[in-house]
């Protein structure tokens, strides 16, 4: 019978922590099976040379061993550029050939070599265009044997990378009669800068940047609250701590990439740390943005007994936004089963949509009512800040479809140098909103204007002054 393996997304799973210096304690690679791990890898460009040695190479330190010595075996340890990707193996039937998606056949079987297919030359090998193996950028192959009677072998070597992309190391066990292998020892994946991915190499300046922005309009508006303290509303201190938030978050996380970097593997505290002070910042803003658009501060003094709603609504989310923060940044979750992924997914996205659900109908509410008060300064500041909100989801709307677009169109190994931005958006669309909120809360001397009790409705509206003057010594705390 045929062997038809799957070219799936299942990885090299290491016992050790996410990094690039993978280390593996008798890991099993079954009869039959190919497990391969990618890495995006610069090949001493220029905009890569700013830390390491300048030269990028994959260091291989592998012990294998079997069971059952009672045939002749052999494991195949391969290395190549994922333009080489449709060298490797065959496609299945009814899959494409013009491309490496979809099933494919790795192995050479008795019944592919008798259709002729090309690179099939020896049942029990992989299936290898022969003008690809040896030469720089080409697919580097190393076999490990196995003679009757022997249990052990092993595989050390380092191999240089000439040119950048996305690079698989592949362990094949093609042939039957090897039997299931056991390996102990680790990968080293070294770029010019150090260990970091090439994938994640643009956070390591892009968070430093973002620290440093957090920084500037911290002072900005610490400067700006300090000449205006007298007038401070409750909603400036609340900006002021979103901030501090930021900042913190940024900063950690560009400590954390500076570890991995120097290391080859992430420590879990930063990692926990970042997450943690991430979950609080988002938590937080949700919080806030519903708030104001609620009307608290300047439409009602207090939010009463929504306040404890909201407080619970920000718990649940709290929870299970950590969770899965925690699950995309230490363990793989793009590797996980689609049951497990919904899982972590399926609360934030549907706690996400009743944030937004209840915040655009409280700023209805609000901005009918600031309408209805003739209160001309506060419904514009809401008006502008309804703005705000709309262009927000209208881009993240158009990146979320530009995202699933370049997922469809199957070609994230050509884009390996930029999805880094896939993140990073977020926090620069994050970072400006902040900016607009700030902008339009920024403290002046006109401060009051903006709060509930200091604004008087129209002459032609006197009862709702006479209602707002007397909610005038209401605590403006959110109770």
């Amino acid at each position: 019978m045929g062997l038809r393996l799957l070219y799936t997304l299942a990885t090299l799973t290491s016992t050790g922590s996410e990094g690039n210096v993978y280390q593996y304690q008798d890991q099993l690679l079954p009869p039959n099976v190919v497990q391969y791990r990618r890495v995006g890898m610069w090949a001493g460009t220029p905009a890569t040379r700013s830390g390491g040695g300048g030269s990028s190479s994959i260091s291989i330190d592998l012990k294998f061993r079997r069971p059952d010595v009672r045939r002749a075996g052999v494991i195949q340890v391969l290395v190549f550029n994922s333009d080489h990707l449709t060298s490797v193996g065959t496609p299945a039937s009814g899959a494409s050939a013009a491309d490496g998606s979809g099933d494919r056949s790795f192995c050479c079987t008795p019944s592919l070599k008798a259709q002729g297919v090309k690179g099939c030359d020896r049942v029990g090998r992989i299936i290898l265009l022969p003008d690809e193996v040896k030469g720089d950028g080409h697919v580097w192959v190393r076999e490990v044997l196995f003679g009757s009677n022997q249990s052990a072998g092993e595989v050390s070597a380092r191999v240089p990378i000439h040119r950048s992309g996305v690079h698989y190391l592949l362990l094949a066990s093609c042939e039957l009669h090897t039997g299931q292998v056991y390996f102990t020892g680790q990968t080293s994946w070294l770029n010019p800068y150090g260990y970091l991915p090439g994938e994640l190499y643009y956070f390591l300046p892009f968070f430093r940047i973002m620290a440093v922005a957090y920084l500037t309009l911290g002072i900005v508006w610490g400067v700006q609250c300090w000449r205006h303290w007298s007038q401070l509303l409750p909603l400036q201190m609340c900006i002021a701590g979103v901030i501090m938030l930021g900042l913190l978050e940024t900063s950690t996380w560009h400590l954390d990439y500076i570890s991995f970097n120097g290391g080859g593997s992430r420590d879990l505290l930063p990692v926990v740390i970042a997450v943690s002070i991430s979950t609080v910042r988002k938590t937080v803003s949700r919080l806030l943005v519903l708030a104001v658009c609620l009307g608290y501060g300047v439409v009602r003094p207090t939010l009463g007994s929504v306040a404890q709603k909201i407080l619970a609504l920000g718990v649940v989310y709290t929870v299970f936004s950590a969770a899965l923060d925690v699950a995309s940044n230490i363990s793989q979750i793009s590797e996980l089963s689609v049951p497990v992924r919904l899982i972590f997914i399926a609360p934030v996205a549907l706690l996400d949509a009743l944030f937004y659900w209840w915040t655009f109908s409280g700023l209805t509410r609000t901005l009918a009512q600031l309408s209805t008060r003739r209160q001309s300064a506060k419904l514009l500041l809401y008006q502008r800040f309804s703005y705000v909100l709309l262009t927000s989801i209208a881009i993240s709307g158009l990146w979320v479809c530009w995202q699933m677009l370049a997922i469809v169109a199957n070609d994230l190994d050509e884009r390996w140098a930029s999805l880094w931005i896939f993140d990073a958006f977020w926090h620069v669309l994050y970072f400006g909103i902040l900016i607009a909120i700030c902008w339009l809360w920024s403290p002046n001397k006109n401060n009051l204007q903006y709060a509930y009790m200091d604004e008087l409705g129209q002459c032609e509206d006197e009862e709702d002054d006479g209602e707002e003057i007397e909610g005038a010594s209401t605590s403006s705390s959110i109770s």
